[in-house]
């Protein structure tokens, strides 16, 4: 009785030693995995702050490209007011 006893207990303890290798070999995994998760999680971050860096960049081009639209409208007016009274003294008066 004693040696089944023995027995039982050996096989119980293989099997939490197979049990805890399996936990320890998971363990390992889950800790991969949180380690690529929190690489990801810095390049999303990297990105999303380049993100928004670009994000203003562009609105200051779109702002200067607007800027720059409306002194050449300007400037192409004045240009044309001044043809307008060079044709005006080449024109011979009545």
């Amino acid at each position: 009785m004693l040696e089944q006893d023995i027995r039982a207990l050996n096989a119980r303890i293989d099997s939490l030693i197979q049990k805890t290798q399996a936990l320890s070999a998971e363990n390992n995994t889950l800790k991969l995995a949180a380690s690529e998760a929190q690489t990801l999680r810095a390049k999303v971050e990297t990105l999303a702050q380049e993100n928004q860096h670009l994000r203003s960049k562009e609105a200051a081009l779109v702002a200067e490209r607007d800027e720059l639209s409306r002194k050449n409208d300007l400037a192409r007016a004045r240009v044309e007011a001044i043809i307008l009274r060079l044709k005006a003294l080449e024109t011979p008066e009545s």
